[in-house]
């Protein structure tokens, strides 16, 4: 079952999501530093594997897309496949577990 997982926008508050909170869980590290750590292994996982492991970005707010007279940011909801969360997971792993 594809993942969603809130767009990187660095700075800037983000939504909670599943992979967010089982991370941060799991490892023990705060929100902002698994937040940011998914998108850069994302990041790493699109540059080795093309731009088709993000398989659908929808707006968190649409009607900004036809009425933003405040020029407000446009967040994103991102759904990434499969492979790419376990390949995410399998990246926290290599990186945060100690034996």
């Amino acid at each position: 079952m594809p993942t969603e997982i809130y767009d990187d926008f660095p700075g800037r508050s983000f939504g909670t999501y599943d992979l967010l909170d089982e991370v941060t869980e799991k490892y023990g590290i705060d929100r902002r530093e698994a937040h940011e750590s998914i998108h850069a292994f994302l990041a790493q996982i699109v540059d080795i594997d093309g731009d088709g492991v993000i398989l659908k970005r929808e707006p968190v707010n649409p009607q900004l897309l036809q009425d933003n007279w405040q020029d407000l940011d446009i967040r994103y909801w991102l759904t990434i496949s499969d492979s790419a969360a376990n390949d995410i997971r399998a990246a926290f792993a290599a990186s945060y577990e100690t034996d």
